[in-house]
């Protein structure tokens, strides 16, 4: 075999690949290891009759598709694709104001031409590449899927009144059938969704979502929580990669102990933060009874709401890391996601935003739904070594809306 020895400048993986099976063009490859781009020089297997690291082991050598073909000079050195968004709270606030009139109005049947009217605005300026998403979903699909999942909200409301045991019942349905609706849900929405006019798509599979959304759950009480790290893991990994755009699968190579290293560092806060509070109630506050007698007084009203933002806090620290780690674990092709997100720039977005709404009895929602989404959008991007226009279209079909209307009517988030 004519052999070219191809060595990551990043990590220092090496490997042999035959020199026909290199295209002809490539000078740039993606490690299939630390997953860092870099140029290698092909004149360098010319002539070479034997591997150049014959001690490469069999199972160390990964599947071809690391090598990039048909590079432009030019567009082949790495660089990174923010998103963008567009939108302002002026043209949201129109939007938002006639939706919920409107619903009020109609007593909630105006609901899914809310949903659409909401979701084309925020798809339509949300930017990657300079193209825009569009949202496509048809409101009278959304209208029966509406119909059957309020028609199951009242049901399941009536008779948590009048009876316990019809109550626990509808639990454990409603327990039983939720990974379907994630299933179905995910697959309405991703059908409805395209970019450069190619819709998403999502492979159902019901064994994986009863795994992850229902069997590793259970196993809860039975790990004493342990396993909720590797439950989250893998509910994670299924909602990524099971994505598609167009023909092109999503891939998802984050390991279950970044998980477990996320929870660890969030317990070590909760032991921090139990400490600390435990500390001002057996230690400070004795000391200042009896030094300063009027902060003695003031510090026990202030301590559960301190408690309270800390716990809060430690909650948003969670949800943040697990949304970085979630987007940079994922890529598509040879394109990968990056977040960046940060938590004390969260904590002050919710912080204020909550205030703002609270404070404008809920008239600067708006503002605040557009401000977390530029956030949000503005902190992702993707980093490629090529372009994001050589993807084809799938042929794909349409999909109903029961499962997307019923877990938007229980408050089911199947959410990144």
């Amino acid at each position: 075999m004519n052999g070219l020895s191809i060595t990551c400048p990043q990590c220092g993986f090496s490997r042999t690949v035959d020199m026909q099976r290199i295209p002809a063009r490539a000078v740039r490859a993606v490690c299939p290891r630390c997953r860092q781009g870099f140029s290698f020089d092909r004149d360098d297997g010319r002539g070479d009759q034997a591997p150049k690291t014959a001690a490469t082991s069999a199972e160390a050598v990964p599947p071809p598709p690391a090598l990039l073909p048909a590079p432009p000079l030019e567009t082949a050195s790495l660089r990174r694709i923010p998103f963008v968004f567009t939108g302002n709270a002026r043209e949201y606030f129109g939007i938002w104001i006639v939706n919920t009139l409107l619903k009020i109005v109609s007593l909630g049947l105006y609901s899914p031409w809310a949903k659409v009217r909401k979701r084309k605005y925020f798809y339509g300026n949300t930017l990657l590449d300079d193209a825009h998403f569009d949202y496509l979903a048809d409101p009278l699909a959304l209208l029966k899927g509406w119909l059957i999942g309020a028609g199951l909200f009242i049901l399941y409301s009536v008779g948590t009144r009048f009876s316990p045991v019809l109550s626990g019942a509808l639990g454990i349905l409603f327990f039983l059938v939720l990974p379907w609706l994630v299933v179905r849900s995910r697959l309405f929405n991703n059908r409805n969704s395209s970019h450069r006019n190619i819709r998403f798509n999502f492979t159902p599979s019901y064994r994986e979502a009863y795994t992850a959304f229902a069997w590793l759950p259970l196993m809860t009480p039975f790990t004493l929580g342990a396993i909720v790290p590797y439950t989250v893991y893998r509910q994670k990994r299924f909602l990524m990669e099971h994505n598609s755009f167009g023909l092109t699968p999503f891939a998802f190579d984050a390991r279950s102990g970044d998980f477990y290293l996320v929870f660890v560092r969030a317990f070590g806060l909760l032991l921090l933060l139990g400490g600390l509070s435990f500390a001002s109630a057996s230690v400070l506050l004795p000391v200042l009874n009896t030094r300063v007698a009027s902060a003695a007084a003031i510090l026990p009203a202030f301590l559960p709401f301190l408690l309270m933002a800390g716990y809060l806090f430690l909650g948003l620290y969670v949800y943040v890391r697990l949304t970085n780690l979630t987007w940079n674990g994922t890529r598509i092709s040879s394109h990968r996601f990056v977040s960046s997100l940060r938590v004390r720039d969260m904590a002050w977005l919710f912080a204020s935003n909550a205030l703002a709404v609270a404070l404008s009895a809920g008239l600067l929602v708006p503002w605040a739904t557009v401000r977390l989404a530029r956030y949000r959008l503005g902190h992702l991007a993707i980093e490629t070594c090529g372009e994001l226009d050589l993807f084809r279209a799938d042929n794909i079909g349409e999909v109903g809306a029961t499962g997307e209307e019923i877990g938007d009517i229980f408050g089911v988030d199947i959410g990144i």
